[in-house]
């Protein structure tokens, strides 16, 4: 008898354990769907946070200047709801006065540096992403390198890329946006570098009798020999324009100020060696002997040659590189865990991401 109640015993203090663990699970959920129901569905300069589920975790991202009276006030609402905030440099030299020369005028968003009510940006948020090569200048003492394209395996075609179905069309593609200034001045002539990819693409096609792909810049005139080795086209639509990223052998990346470009981490996925400007203000952290080189004005001939041999030699493995060091399981990871040090109540999600934008 006395063995049959230390049983009846041990079975009533396993029933109680188990209703306790599953009051506590069922009070957390209930907390966070009502944080969830506090949590709109943003837009530019903000982004949502979601998790491994695509569920909306309770923090919201700031990632570029405000330009609109609107979006400071909605910022102050957020913050007066007692919502958290992480900023993430994802504009230009953001939150620090950006260079663009067409943006400097008096009401550009690079005439000053960003501020509310006197207040750096960086100092209003809990935290900052970042992708400098240093972070001293930032205002925050909660810092992180990590970039919206760290994730872009979230994109579906991207992920499920198969290497082996690679068919080569061209020896290079760049993407270089056309201004409404013209073909020397303006936003994309000094961000996207155009001088840069000028010279590349012209030495390219007539040092090297490299065939490639212009995609923006249609009507700029460039110095080459045989016009026919140049396709250029004024626009693609995204899935076109990542079959042919996947379709050449080097993606050329002459950009100046620019935040960690997407095209960085859409060549690594599809598998092609990216040639990138040393200069770069971010973005610089893709580039491995996994993945391609930097270059600069000074070097374009030999660093050409360079990148020719490495793919003739089978010497790259950018997708590997991505998949390895970047995406949902591995950036993922590294996120949720510095947000959880500026909220803990994210613990409970295993991975956290940028909503796709």
């Amino acid at each position: 008898m006395n063995q049959m109640n230390k049983i009846l015993r041990l079975i009533l203090i396993i029933i109680i354990i188990i209703l306790a663990l599953y009051t506590i699970y069922e009070v957390f959920t209930i907390r966070d769907i009502f944080n969830l129901s506090i949590i709109p569905d943003v837009n530019w300069p903000f982004i949502n946070l979601i998790d491994e589920n695509g569920m909306k975790v309770n923090m919201l991202c700031l990632r570029g200047p405000f330009e609109k009276e609107k979006d400071i006030k909605l910022f102050r609402k957020f913050k007066a709801d007692g919502i958290k905030f992480v900023g993430c440099s994802s504009y230009l030299s953001f939150p620090s006065k950006c260079n663009n020369p067409s943006q400097t005028f008096e009401g550009g968003v690079c005439h000053e540096t960003p501020m509310i009510d006197g207040q750096r940006i960086d100092t209003l948020v809990d935290g900052w992403l970042h992708c400098f090569r240093s972070d001293t200048h930032i205002n925050n003492n909660n810092k992180l390198l990590l970039s919206e394209s760290d994730f872009m395996d979230s994109i579906a075609y991207l992920r499920d890329f198969d290497i082996s179905k690679k068919q080569y069309e061209y020896d290079f593609i760049c993407y270089c946006p056309i201004d409404p200034a013209g073909c020397n001045d303006g936003w994309h002539f000094y961000n996207k570098n155009w001088p840069l990819s000028k010279k590349t693409i012209e030495i390219m096609c007539n040092d090297f009798n490299m065939q490639g792909l212009l995609i923006g810049r249609d009507n700029c005139p460039l110095e080459i020999n045989d016009q026919s080795k140049l396709k250029k086209v004024k626009w693609l639509e995204y899935n076109q324009f990542i079959r042919a990223l996947a379709n050449s052998k080097i993606t050329i990346i002459a950009s100046s100020e620019d935040a960690s470009p997407r095209t960085l981490s859409e060549s690594l996925l599809v598998n092609t060696p990216i040639l990138v400007n040393e200069g770069i203000l971010g973005g610089w952290k893709y580039v491995t002997p996994d993945t391609g080189l930097f270059y600069s004005m000074d070097n374009i001939k030999e660093k050409i040659q360079e990148i020719l041999y490495n793919i003739n030699n089978n010497l790259y493995s950018p997708r590997q590189h991505y998949i390895s060091n970047y995406g949902l399981y591995n950036s993922g990871k590294i996120l949720r865990d510095f947000l959880v040090n500026i909220n803990p109540e994210l613990s409970r999600h295993k991975y956290i991401k940028f909503a796709v934008s």
